[in-house]
């Protein structure tokens, strides 16, 4: 499965934006959703919706998701936005299926912090994934 990813959404400004969104039972609004990064936290997802009930565009308090190593804004087949995160304690097989739906559609520094993120994985859960390349060696030979 190819994830369709949305990349350059760092900031209010340069928000992806969702027009048509419930605001309740009977109103409508727009929301905006972008990743938020900080040093030594990692990113984080963040959304806005606007108020309805006031003229014009104004935008209520963001809410942001709980920090992780790396995440990234996906639109699914809905055209729900939504995300894929992972950690240092992701195992080794939802790695490999995120890098593979992911395959093509990182860009380079988001490629790099991910390889960094596998990096350190590997230091943290040896075990895990020792087991991991021993049954891909595996899979490699007996297909």
């Amino acid at each position: 499965m190819k994830l369709n990813i949305l990349s350059g959404h760092i900031s209010p400004e340069t928000a992806y934006l969702v027009d048509d969104y419930p605001y309740g039972f009977h109103l409508r609004c727009s929301i905006r959703y972008w990743l938020e990064y900080a040093y030594k936290k990692g990113c984080r997802i963040v959304s806005q919706t606007s108020n309805p009930k006031l003229p014009g565009t104004l935008w209520n308090k963001p809410k942001a998701s709980t920090y992780t190593a790396f995440a990234v804004l996906i639109l699914d087949d809905q055209k729900h936005v939504t995300t894929a995160t992972l950690n240092l304690y992701s195992t080794p097989a939802h790695i490999a299926e995120f890098r593979a739906a992911c395959a093509g559609c990182l860009s380079a520094g988001e490629q790099c912090v991910l390889d960094n993120l596998e990096k350190n994985a590997r230091l943290i859960n040896k075990p895990a994934w020792v087991a991991w390349d021993a049954t891909q060696r595996l899979h490699l030979i007996t297909s």
